[in-house]
């Protein structure tokens, strides 16, 4: 299997080769903060309270009825992002007509216009625990309430299977975790399916190459955290949520956004997918995933993004082009929400035996996925190889070990978003700078590493090496020259280091961590 994979990665053409070299020469420079011609640095990184509201005149209002309809990204059992407008809208055959809000105390309208929309704004208010009500209503047509909202944070989880992957199945290897799950926490949640887009599509009911509105599924709505509820939930998304509001005490809000199998052109926004050339989509047209399940809610602001996709990509020399694509995906994110907010992606993880010949590029995938890291900012990376595949579990490519992904992104989380903990304690350990030696030795300067590196397994270091360009090992001696170095001896001249660069990245295979056990990611720096 490896001859197969190495003979094919070398079939690859010069100059996708070229865009590999130029990503490690982003690595290697210093801060690897972005470039000041990067549009996301034009955005602001977090949520600011905006200005107050402008008091609105009387409305022209004859008191005809309105019918109307409230778009299903808001609900009952909500959560609304603090410190941001919230924005309440919806559809109406009845243009001109005028429809009033409550929140919070104030009381706002927006006036249907001539294609049918219409939008109330209500101002920003401070993270709140105590349940509110969103009344809406025309003078003459159908009153809507709803009850038990809460103002807090919203992340959204997207990506493809590992991301969708419920908590139903993923509970088998947490069976005590399910007791946590409480109505009265302060979390809730939105699911949406792949499998919902699908049939919308089939039946003729969207259009999946324009960007929607309304989300795709009958009776979508905000939830509160029951059995019930969170087993069809993504896993990830639940732990994530829940490990983060161990330590944060405001609302948190999980929006699923994941489709299973999906490339990541069918994930990213439409016009971004046209500009980088693609023109079909394996399920859905290019850009279609991210029409039906990502684009109706960036009429609010988030706080995040947690992200788990990549294994589409694994064939056909894809990793040569990803991290310029998914910085371009993220940027494109970015720029809808209007808000540089932190992206979290998880690295792919290991899978069983099939894996090698189903996506035999998803070593030199790992590597791409942390080149994107690199290039871009307010970017965090999470190790998963280490929480893959293990002899008898039922499935190969869906490990079920997504609590540890999940804590691990939320301690991120907690020091990015909240100020708990630091850098070096709380981020994934990465080199910092490398030194290559006349003598062909590399010595590796790591950061993130706590109170210095720790090895999970062994006594000597594995996975670590002097590489060709494929990530393939040089003979070499490692050693630990102190807790924050590694020096690595190879007997001829390197042209890469690597690190978790081949399928298993199992601890016993690829074992540095920091001092506190955050695993580091694989990645491919070459000289």
């Amino acid at each position: 299997m490896k001859k197969e994979r190495k003979t094919g990665i070398k079939r690859v053409a010069s100059a996708a080769i070229a865009i590999i070299m130029i990503c490690a020469a982003v690595l290697t420079t210093a801060g690897c903060t972005g470039s000041k011609k990067d549009p996301d640095l034009k955005l602001p990184r977090t949520n600011v309270a905006p200005a107050p509201l402008k008091t609105q005149p009387e409305p022209a209002d004859n008191g005809a009825e309105v019918v109307y309809t409230v778009n299903g990204t808001i609900s009952s059992n909500m959560v609304v992002q603090r410190n941001a407008y919230f924005n309440v809208f919806g559809r109406s055959d009845n243009p001109g007509g005028v429809i009033y809000g409550e929140f919070m105390g104030e009381k706002r309208y927006g006036t249907v216009d001539k294609d049918g929309g219409w939008e109330i704004r209500f101002s920003s208010h401070e993270a709140t625990k105590e349940p509110q009500t969103l009344k809406i209503y025309p003078k003459n047509g159908e009153v809507n309430e709803f009850t038990d909202i809460l103002v807090g944070d919203v992340w959204v989880v997207s990506g493809q299977s590992n991301a969708e992957l419920v908590y139903g199945f993923a509970q088998v290897r947490t069976p005590d975790y399910s007791k946590e799950i409480k109505k009265e926490d302060n979390i809730r949640i939105y699911t949406q399916t792949r499998q919902s887009v699908l049939d919308a599509m089939e039946a003729g009911k969207v259009d999946v190459t324009k960007p929607q509105e309304e989300v795709i599924g009958a009776g979508t709505h905000w939830d509160k955290t029951s059995i019930a509820t969170v087993q069809p939930f993504s896993a990830l998304g639940y732990y994530f949520a829940k490990e983060l509001s161990k330590t944060v005490d405001v609302p948190l809000g999980i929006i699923e956004a994941a489709s299973g199998g999906s490339t990541l052109h069918e994930l990213m926004p439409v016009d971004i997918a046209a500009e980088l050339g693609f023109v079909t989509g394996p399920t859905v047209p290019p850009g279609g995933f991210y029409n039906t399940l990502i684009h109706p809610f960036t009429r609010n602001k988030i706080t995040g993004m947690i992200f788990y996709q990549g294994e589409s990509e694994c064939a056909g020399a894809q990793y040569t082009v990803y991290a310029r694509n998914l910085k371009r995906t993220v940027s494109g994110y970015r720029h809808a929400w209007g808000l540089c907010f932190p992206f979290i992606n998880i690295q792919l993880s290991s899978h069983g035996i099939e894996g090698e010949s189903y996506w035999p590029e998803l070593p030199l995938l790992r590597a791409a996925q942390f080149d994107a890291y690199k290039m871009m900012v307010n970017s965090y990376i999470v190790t998963a190889m280490d929480q893959g595949f293990q002899i008898g579990d039922p499935d190969w490519a869906h490990p079920y070990y997504k609590f540890e992904l999940g804590r691990r992104a939320a301690k991120i989380a907690a020091y990015v978003v909240y100020g708990q903990g630091d850098e070096a304690h709380s981020l994934a350990p990465e080199p910092d700078q490398i030194k290559w030696n006349k003598d062909n030795s590399i010595e590796i300067t790591f950061k993130n590493v706590g109170d210095g590196i720790k090895l999970v397994t062994g006594d000597g270091v594995q996975g670590l090496w002097a590489s060709d360009e494929y990530g393939d090992k040089m003979y070499c001696e490692v050693e630990i020259v102190d807790g924050h170095t590694i020096r690595i001896i190879p007997t001829r001249d390197p042209v890469a280091v690597s690190y978790g660069i081949f399928a298993d990245g199992s601890a016993e295979k690829a074992n540095i961590a920091s001092s506190d056990g955050i695993p580091m990611p694989a990645f491919m720096i070459k000289r």
